[in-house]
């Protein structure tokens, strides 16, 4: 089950495991019981992971330099003529 970031009105913030199917309602907070509404919450940082994970995720963020451009073989109505 995923887990959802919510917000008491008297508590503050507090995280519940719930099923999908019930994402858009509200979660009663552990501490008062309150209905408290879901809050967006920011995406986990790449902190955590090794520097070759890194550096793997540095180049996909860059300018594109790094990337390859992928053409078929042969002349295809889908990739530009060499030289044209």
């Amino acid at each position: 089950m995923p887990t959802y970031d919510y917000a008491c009105p008297r508590c503050g913030p507090f995280v519940e495991r719930r099923p999908m199917a019930l994402f858009d309602r509200p979660a009663p907070c552990p501490a008062c019981g309150s209905e408290s509404g879901r809050v967006l919450s920011v995406p986990a940082s790449l902190g955590g992971q090794r520097s070759g994970e890194k550096l793997r995720h540095a180049a996909a963020q860059s300018d594109g330099s790094s990337y390859r451009r992928l053409r078929q073989s042969g002349v295809c109505a889908c990739c530009p003529r060499a030289g044209a």
